[in-house]
Formats: C-alpha cells, sequence, structure tokens
C-alpha cells in the first residue's frame, strides 16, 4: 500500500474509532437525569417527569422512550402527558454558531408532531406540523377546559415570537378538522352555571382555523366548525397583549346549532329569554353572531341581544 495511502487510512480509521467510542460510551444515564431535572424545573412546581429509556440520536441528539409527565395535587396523581416516542436533536452548525436549533419528533399514538424550535438572543421560532392529533390524548388539555373532547387534527404552525417586543411577534396558524366530538356532560359557563349537553359532534370534514399573527394582532381569516350538532362561522381579529388574559376581540360571524342542542337547552333556559334569542334569526336559518372585550370579560351578542354576560329578563 503506498505510504500516502496508509496515512490517510490511520486517519480515518482513528476519526471513525473516537466518534465510535463517544457515540457509544457517552454518559446516557447523566443526560437522562439532566433532562428530567430541566423539564421539572420548567414545568414548576408539583410535577414529576418520568423516561422510561433514553438513548443517542444521531450525534447530536437523545431519542426518549415512554415519556410520562404527571402533576401531584393534594396527593392526587393527574397525568399530563404521555408519549411513546420523543426525538430532540440539536443541529450541529447552529451550536456552532450560537442560536441552537432543535428539531423534534413527538410520537403519541396514532398522532405526531414534529418540527423545529430554533433560540437566538432576539426571541424563538417554532414550526411544526401536526399530524392525526387528538386531543383527548393530551390530559392536560382536558383538564384545562374540563370537557371531554376528541379529535382528528392536521395542520402547520409557525410563530417567529420577539422576546424584547411581543406585540412584534409574527406567524401563521392553519389547522384543519376532520373530527372534533364532545362527550355528553356539563358544560361549564362560569356565571351561568353549568349546562347538561349531550354527546355533540361539533366538527367534520371542511372546518378550519387560519390566521396570521402580524403587528400586534391574530388576523383571523376563518374559524368554520361544520358538524352535525355545530355550524360555526367566524372571522375578524384579536388583538394581542402582554398577558393572556387581557387579549382583545373582535370577531363577527355567524351560528346554528341542531334541533339536538335546542331540545339540551330549551328546558333549561329562560322561556322569554329564548322568545327574543329566536327573533335574532337570520332567513337561512342561522344567528348573527359577533364576539368582543377581553379573554377575561367576553362580550357575546347574537344581533342586537347580548348572550355573555347571561342576563335573563
Amino acid at each position: 500500500m503506498p505510504r500516502g495511502l496508509k496515512y490517510i487510512f490511520y486517519v480515518g480509521l482513528f476519526i471513525f474509532s473516537f466518534i465510535f467510542l463517544t457515540y457509544w460510551m457517552f454518559p446516557m444515564d447523566a443526560v437522562k437525569g439532566r433532562i428530567i431535572g430541566s423539564i421539572e424545573k420548567a414545568l414548576g412546581p408539583g410535577y414529576v417527569v418520568q423516561i422510561e429509556d433514553i438513548g443517542t440520536y444521531w450525534f447530536s441528539g437523545a431519542r426518549l422512550k415512554n415519556l410520562k409527565i404527571s402533576h401531584l395535587k393534594q396527593g392526587k396523581e393527574d397525568k399530563v402527558l404521555e408519549a411513546e416516542r420523543m426525538t430532540a436533536r440539536a443541529g450541529l452548525f447552529s451550536l456552532l454558531f450560537g442560536g441552537p436549533r432543535i428539531s423534534f419528533d413527538l410520537r403519541m399514538g396514532k398522532m405526531e408532531v414534529e418540527g423545529s424550535l430554533h433560540n437566538s438572543d432576539q426571541g424563538w421560532e417554532l414550526v411544526c406540523s401536526l399530524y392525526n392529533v387528538d386531543v383527548s390524548q393530551i390530559p392536560l388539555f382536558q383538564q384545562k377546559i374540563g370537557l371531554q373532547l376528541s379529535s382528528s387534527v392536521d395542520g402547520d404552525i409557525r410563530i417567529n415570537y420577539d422576546a424584547k417586543q411581543p406585540l412584534r411577534t409574527t406567524g401563521e396558524i392553519e389547522l384543519t378538522f376532520d373530527k372534533l366530538f364532545l362527550k355528553g356532560g356539563d358544560l361549564p359557563l362560569g356565571e351561568m352555571g353549568t349546562f347538561p349537553l349531550p354527546d355533540l359532534s361539533l366538527a367534520d370534514k371542511g372546518s378550519q382555523i387560519k390566521g396570521a399573527i402580524d403587528r400586534g394582532a391574530i388576523n383571523l381569516e376563518s374559524l368554520r366548525f361544520k358538524g352535525e350538532d355545530l355550524n360555526l362561522d367566524l372571522s375578524g381579529k384579536i388583538f394581542l397583549s402582554p398577558t393572556l388574559d387581557r387579549y382583545r376581540m373582535n370577531l363577527q360571524g355567524k351560528i346554528q346549532f341542531s334541533p339536538k342542542v335546542w331540545k339540551s337547552v330549551d328546558p333549561i333556559l329562560p322561556e322569554k329569554w329564548l322568545v327574543e334569542l329566536r327573533k335574532q334569526k337570520t332567513p337561512d336559518d342561522t344567528f348573527p353572531l359577533s364576539i368582543s372585550g377581553q379573554f377575561s370579560a367576553p362580550q357575546v351578542y347574537s344581533g342586537t341581544m347580548p348572550v355573555v354576560p347571561f342576563k335573563p329578563f
């Protein structure tokens, strides 16, 4: 073998051996403990993170198996998230030049979320795609809204968050719904109490949420749910604020309910109030709908009649 080729072979063998041994002998148990500690710290007190197994993923990433997040409150453990597999990998060049870009892939049953998160001094950029997302598989979501929903959602989300000036955040969102189903139960309505509702089909194919974030507002191009028991079509703007409860809405559209819904609410709502509400019905058998005010104190009207806050006659 020529001497020059022999040197190249030795150098290549050394580099291969170094990378292989580093990859094989990497202390993943220590990494596992650090990941668990970082997630628990980010979530805050009361959260417990469990990871069954962790392994290397390419050269700069990790693969987590059976990730479970629970919340302990008053001695009771509530499951927040359970994922069969999660991978995360940092781009090598982004690590070298600052502002790491993390690619991730999360699988929970038949649903999958994949994308990337890029962190920098200016803020962060999130780009992700959703496939067959079922909110019934996300216990935290169910706990927050207090409803038993199931869904099948696909779509794309892009958010470029400006940490120094949050109102300059930009982004786009487009979600399509093949299904949104509400299991029967009590619907919480704040001061109005609760309404018992039957099983309801809220959205089928053709339903979508589409909008863009720019200049301190979410321009909601379309919020359309077309199901067997609900027909909702809204558009307008949501104006951003430093805190979520102070976001302001200006949405206009129409809504229609199935006879099943009316059969449920008719015995509960005051008859005089229902008579006035039905006066707002348009010739196409829908009700006009406008939503304004802050998230913390929304004002909902159907035509000229106030619906929220609820003021029975």
